[in-house]
């Protein structure tokens, strides 16, 4: 699937979805709130992959015995970009690729830096 087709799959699925409001609407000034919930959602997603990670870098867990669960938290974190993306409407294949433009040219800059040092 393309990443289009990926948003348009997520917002077929939001919109299907029942609760307290609606899953798959534009936010806008009028309902900033939604914004405010969609993120407080991605950064408790990408919370909990930071909380398999922090168990993993402690020695509670190898790697390789969380490598699912951290999957499913990636994938989590994908559908709530997803969903900002349709709902701020977004092109975000577009803004990537703008940004890894801007990424290039900014990064460049530090590949013409003398391997020596500062000194030369």
């Amino acid at each position: 699937m393309t990443l289009q087709e990926l948003v348009e799959f997520q917002k077929e699925f939001d919109g299907k979805h029942k609760g307290n409001f609606k899953w798959n609407i534009k936010v806008t000034d009028s309902n900033i709130e939604m914004l405010e919930f969609l993120l407080v959602s991605l950064t408790g997603e990408v919370g909990e992959v930071a909380n398999i990670v922090k168990k993993i870098a402690r020695g509670d867990f190898k790697l390789e015995e969380k490598k699912s669960d951290i999957q499913e938290e990636l994938a989590d974190v994908f559908i709530y970009l997803l969903k900002l993306s349709y709902q701020l409407d977004i092109d975000l294949e577009n803004a990537y690729v703008e940004k890894m433009a801007k990424n290039r040219e900014r990064f460049l800059k530090y590949e013409k830096i003398d391997t020596n040092g500062p000194e030369g």
